[in-house]
């Protein structure tokens, strides 16, 4: 669900002529994919860490 919202996030109707929503579009998928592969990264370091 999460990589179906990126990938609809981050697909542009023109690379000519690109429009401010087409730019926002662009960079919240790309927030949305850096946000995600941050909180595993994280998840994994939490889980490992020892006590």
């Amino acid at each position: 669900m999460l990589h179906d919202l990126s990938l609809l996030l981050l697909q542009a109707q023109t690379t000519g002529n690109p429009t401010p929503t087409g730019i926002f579009r662009f960079f919240a998928g790309f927030v949305l994919i850096v946000l995600v592969f941050s909180t595993a990264l994280l998840f994994t370091y939490w889980i490992s860490k020892e006590e």
